[in-house]
């Protein structure tokens, strides 16, 4: 095998914060210990019960943040902040409200400009280029207040993967669609996925979602996350609707299986919280 596109290796991240009941600060472990390897091109989903760390994950890989100890490496070199090898997505949608959707795609582009040699007309055109991949060509000149939710969603992702970074992740980018909204969009991320052949980390509350679009689904624990779980993902093709295979019942049931403990866990933690500073 390769190198991996990602290596986490031991990562622990904590925080300080303000205890409610004694006034005084407090050491809160987020995630400890994690060790996992993304391959180069690999689609990844990471599901766990809500505290349990994905999204702190994410941001350290994003480099948004530094681990307490332990290391992540991208093509085996540590991650030492953010960089335009990585693109994020997150669940709000984060555009420019006085950009049209090619400003807004456009904004990412003259960030990364240096490193692209893109002058204005190239910018412009490969905007162009990217609504079209995730067919908002006929509006490119609506602001975002114009645009459905989904659309919205669909110029995040354009904008990120406008500048070509090697890695997509993605915290709960569909959580606030709606149900038809979401599956469409699960569709076409799958289709760019394939045609763009990116690294993608895909955050997800949803076992549904996971099992849809990930090729592994990686089980976290209940705070403070680790990996309880990896489940590989196999389909003898991702054509038609995997919905329907007897295949994505299974999986589904065995990740539920071994998230139910870790969700029942989670709410214990919030109880014995609202008790203590009550």
């Amino acid at each position: 095998m390769g190198l991996p596109k990602i290596s986490i290796r031991g990562v622990t991240k904590t925080f300080n914060v303000r205890d409610a009941g004694l006034g005084r600060p407090s050491e809160f472990t987020a995630v400890s210990d994690i060790d996992l390897d993304v391959a180069a091109g690999e689609f990844l989903t990471l599901v766990g019960p809500s505290g349990c760390g994905k999204s702190t994950l994410l941001d350290l890989v994003a480099g948004l943040s530094e681990p307490a100890s332990g290391e992540i490496l991208l093509d085996g070199k540590p991650i030492t902040g953010p960089g335009l090898d990585r693109g994020i997505v997150f669940q709000q949608y984060a555009l420019f409200p006085w950009r049209t959707a090619r400003g807004n795609i456009e904004f990412g582009l003259e960030a990364a400009a240096g490193r692209l040699g893109l002058g204005r007309k190239e910018r412009r055109a490969r905007a162009a280029e990217f609504l079209d991949l995730v067919g908002l060509a006929a509006f490119a000149d609506r602001y975002p207040h114009e645009l459905s939710g989904g659309m919205r969603q669909r110029v995040a992702i354009a904008r990120s993967l406008a500048f070509d970074p090697e890695v997509l992740l993605m915290d709960e980018p569909f959580a606030a669609l709606d149900a038809q909204t979401r599956e469409s969009l699960q569709e076409e991320l799958l289709a760019i996925w394939q045609r763009t052949g990116k690294t993608v980390i895909f955050i997800t509350h949803g076992i549904d979602e996971a099992v849809y679009l990930g090729q592994r689904v990686a089980i976290m624990t209940s705070r403070p996350g680790r990996i309880k779980e990896i489940v590989p993902i196999d389909f003898p093709s991702r054509e038609g609707d995997l919905r329907a295979d007897p295949r994505f019942g299974e999986y589904r049931h065995h990740i539920w299986s071994a998230l139910r403990d870790e969700v029942a866990a989670a709410q214990a933690h919030e109880r014995e919280a609202v008790t203590s500073h009550a």
